[in-house]
């Protein structure tokens, strides 16, 4: 597996528009699918001083997102989930063997998406249609995964069941022995391929920093 990034000026989405019109930093951290065509994208972002509702009315006023929903999370800090009718990267990535693990803002108004590709020709593909769509992309770096940086099939699927029930949610919803008994395995067993999955989820958002 290949891991590239790739700088882009995604041309009139919001992400471009918002962090060229405030102050701010913004990071991708998860999308899903919305609608027929749609996406919803789950953000965080670092406010620098912006007031929150100037940036919540900034968005509902465009026209190509449906819902705002954000949240203060720190002083400086928002969490919230963008939904959209459409989105110019995931068009571009689905139609490719590519997938998207995040994306976030530059000083220079730049976007940075992090990729993961079985090979080079889904990247060289990639490129070239964000090429025709005037992204203006550029390959910032590309590395050869190992095995100890990637998350195995069943620590991705505990880690993403622990997430969808609520393991991480405050209060928690789930907790260990619960999830034991889905995946029937000890408390302790889960709990050791939870703390490596998220151990390599951590150093893999602090790599890309």
């Amino acid at each position: 597996m290949i891991e590239s990034v790739i700088s882009l000026e995604p041309p009139g989405i919001w992400v471009s528009s918002l962090i060229n019109d405030f102050e701010l930093e913004l990071r991708v951290l998860n999308t899903l699918p919305y609608g027929q065509s749609g996406v919803q994208d789950l953000v965080e972002i670092k406010l620098n001083d912006v007031d929150i509702e100037d940036v919540r009315k900034y968005l509902e006023a465009r026209d190509d997102i449906e819902l705002v929903e954000l949240e203060i999370v720190e002083s400086d800090r928002a969490i919230g989930v963008i939904k959209q009718e459409e989105c110019f990267g995931c068009r571009e990535l689905l139609s490719t063997d590519c997938f998207l693990v995040s994306a976030k803002s530059k000083d220079d108004g730049r976007l940075e998406y992090t990729i993961i590709s079985s090979h080079n020709e889904c990247l060289r593909k990639l490129m070239s249609k964000l090429e025709a769509a005037d992204a203006t992309p550029q390959l910032v770096k590309m590395k050869k995964l190992t095995s100890d940086e990637m998350l195995t099939e069943n620590q991705e699927k505990i880690v993403k069941m622990a997430y969808q029930r609520g393991y991480y949610d405050f209060p928690k919803r789930i907790g260990v022995k619960e999830l034991a008994t889905i995946f029937e395995i000890s408390p302790a067993t889960l709990s050791e391929i939870l703390r490596r999955g998220q151990k390599k989820i951590i150093e893999s958002y602090f790599e890309s920093r």
